[in-house]
This record gives structure tokens, sequence and C-alpha cells, in this order.
């Protein structure tokens, strides 16, 4: 027999904070279980200016901070350092997993979000942390007054080269197509930032130097011609992959891993909700994951109370 409690939360970031403030003040026994540090994915943004209530922007640190402030108030259990390996039903009951131990739950909410996805290029692994990066707020400051890339043209990716552009020398943002995806406010700024350059049609192709990053071959999208660009840090933005796959065949997904859910977020096992952004959504925001949260949390009190 694990340790019970009657709910149980896998994802410490925004939409999993947000469900546990919601059972805890709805007198739901819960804990909440994060594999990293909590507040997730945002913590790693330096600046969040579309969230409701912060006019002047704030800091994702500052602002997670704030979350967990509110659901610690709430009495809500959280396990940091503490990765779910697996779960499963026996019974009504819900086996979860762990390094340090096993949990049992009449309900689950996973709010496990996602990872970024890696190019799959020569190099970007033997290269990881010698100048590769999928986080410029937590690596940026090693490559002050030198010339970076960014890989990517949506909004992390312009957010960020905008962030880096603060720090080092140059950026360039190496993107596939001929136009960026991010929002025009972002857009506006980068391209009035001096020391950011725009590499259109390019996508990276290998990954190269000695002991760390001193240059990546890209490839003309149109042509097929090759160059070099001469950098010493590399930090990509092409998108995200679903931290789904301790959830076995409990859910199903679409073709890129994402779990399918009704509107209530329910998926195909009775009492297992899934909210933010490892589910298939059209829009992936903190104020989207808030949401998620508030509504999972709300549809998975109300079949504890059945079970009770």
């Amino acid at each position: 027999m694990g340790e019970f409690h009657e709910a149980i939360i896998v994802g410490g970031g925004p939409a999993g904070l947000t469900a546990g403030i919601y059972l805890m003040r709805a007198g739901v026994d819960t804990l909440l279980i994060e594999k990293m540090i909590l507040g997730g994915a945002p913590v790693y943004t330096e600046r969040i200016e579309n969230y409701p209530g912060f006019p002047d922007s704030i800091s994702g640190r500052e602002l997670m901070s704030k979350f967990i402030a509110h659901a610690k108030a709430q009495g809500l259990v959280m396990k940091e350092f503490s990765e779910v390996e697996k779960i499963f039903l026996k019974g009504e009951r819900f086996i979860i997993k762990a390094p340090d131990g096993q949990f049992e739950s009449t309900g689950v909410i996973v709010t496990t979000g996602t990872e970024p996805a890696k190019m799959n290029v020569p190099g970007e692994s033997r290269f990881l942390g010698m100048g590769v990066s999928y986080c410029a707020t937590c690596d940026g400051a090693f490559f002050r007054d030198m010339d970076v890339a960014v890989i990517g043209g949506g909004d992390a990716a312009i957010e960020e080269g905008l962030s880096l552009a603060n720090i080092v020398r140059k950026v360039y943002v190496i993107h596939r197509r001929d136009a960026l995806r991010a929002q025009k406010i972002l857009q506006d700024r980068a391209f009035r930032n001096r020391k950011m350059e725009f590499l259109w049609n390019k996508k990276p192709v290998e990954v190269g130097g000695k002991d760390q990053v001193e240059y990546i071959v890209v490839e003309d999208t149109k042509t097929g011609e090759h160059a070099k660009v001469e950098v010493s840090g590399m930090f990509v933005y092409i998108g995200s992959n679903p931290n789904t796959s301790f959830l076995g065949d409990l859910v199903e997904r679409d073709d890129a891993g994402f779990v399918l859910t009704d509107d209530n977020l329910s998926t195909r096992t009775k009492g297992l909700f899934i909210a933010g952004d490892a589910r298939k959504k059209a829009l992936r925001q903190i104020s989207t994951a808030v949401g998620d949260g508030a509504l999972a949390a709300t549809n998975l009190e109300r079949y504890i109370l059945e079970k009770r």
C-alpha cells in the first residue's frame, strides 16, 4: 500500500498549481508532485507581458512565486524533484510510481507540460551545455559580448532573442521560412534591434567546433546551398513535445503525442484529467493553463464526491 491522497497532481507549473489551489479550497486531500522545481516553464521566462493584472510586465520567476505562495497558503503539499515514472490503475485506484515511493489516489490531474523539441542534427547533442541551449534565460549570461544564434521564428524564439540582445554582441535569428510567426509587437521590436540579424529560409544541418560551439552549418531551404555561421552559442526554439510517455495507454494521443481530452479535460480513463500544455489545444499560454487547471480541478472534485 502506498501513501493515499484523494487527488494527485503531476506537474507543478501554472496548471498544476491552479488545480491544487482549487482542490484544497474544495476540501479535497491533494498532493502535487513535480519532477524539477515548482513553477514550470514560466520560471525561465524573463518577462511576461500578457498575463492580466500586471500592466508593467512581470518576470516568470516572480509570477510563479506568487502562484506557489498561494498554493502553500491553501495548505497544498508539494513534492519537488520527484519524477513520476508510471501511472496505472489497480481496481478503482490510481497507482503513481516515483523514485522515492508509491502513491495511491482516487483521481489524477496531469499537468506535465512540454519539453523543447530537438533539431536532431549532428553536433547538437555533443555540444549540449557547451554552446547548445534551449533556455536563454538560464544560459544567456555565459555568452556576454559573443555572437549567438537563435533557431526559430515563433514567440519564444523572438522573445529570447530580444533578451539575449541585451547581453551578447550579436544575435543571428535563423528561420526556415521568409517570415516570422511571432506576435507583431515582438516582430517590430526585433526588426528595430540593431543587434539582431535575420537569416531567412535557412535551417541548421550541423553544429561544429572543437571543445565548444564555434559554428553552425546552415542550408538554404530554397537552393540547398550550405553556408557557415560563426557563433559561440545556439539557442533552439523550434517547438515542443509533450511529457506524457509515463501515461502509457491510459490516454489517447494525436500524432504529435499531445493527449486528447473532452470539454471537461477528461481522458478515456475515468478520474484521469489532463490540463495545460500536454493536451491537444489551440493556444499554450499561462492564462490558458490556469483555465485548464481550474476546470480539471472542478471536474475532479465532482468525480471524487461521487466516489466518496
